[in-house]
């Protein structure tokens, strides 16, 4: 498995609080919440809360916290954006592949937000 690196993440409170105060784009399933706020790096970054009140286990938080960075990881996001992946309480009723397949639809709808709100 390769490596995920430092600089594809949001590792200061002031980049969340950024993506947190002016999110361009937001989408949602029962599970998650995505907000993505545009940066101009060349970079995609990624950051990902789930909080111990909804999902109980450190070992389900660190699961689905493991699913969203590779699937973050293998995915190809069409601009530039720092992004916030907010885990729900249903997220812990999902097995694996059904995490999977909703991260993947959030990235999906997130390109086709991004591609019409940012376009020209």
């Amino acid at each position: 498995m390769q490596s995920f690196p430092f600089k594809a993440r949001l590792s200061q409170p002031g980049h969340y609080r950024r993506v947190f105060d002016g999110p361009n784009v937001k989408v949602s399933s029962k599970a998650f919440l995505l907000l993505a706020a545009e940066n101009n790096d060349g970079l995609s970054r990624i950051g990902i809360i789930v909080a111990k009140k909804n999902i109980r286990l450190a070992s389900r938080r660190n699961r689905i916290k493991r699913i969203i960075r590779e699937q973050f990881r293998l995915s190809t996001l069409r601009r530039s954006m720092d992004l916030v992946v907010l885990a729900r309480s249903p997220a812990d009723k999902l097995d694996n592949p059904a995490v999977w397949q909703d991260i993947a639809r959030l990235w999906d709808q997130i390109n086709a937000t991004a591609d019409r709100r940012w376009a020209g």
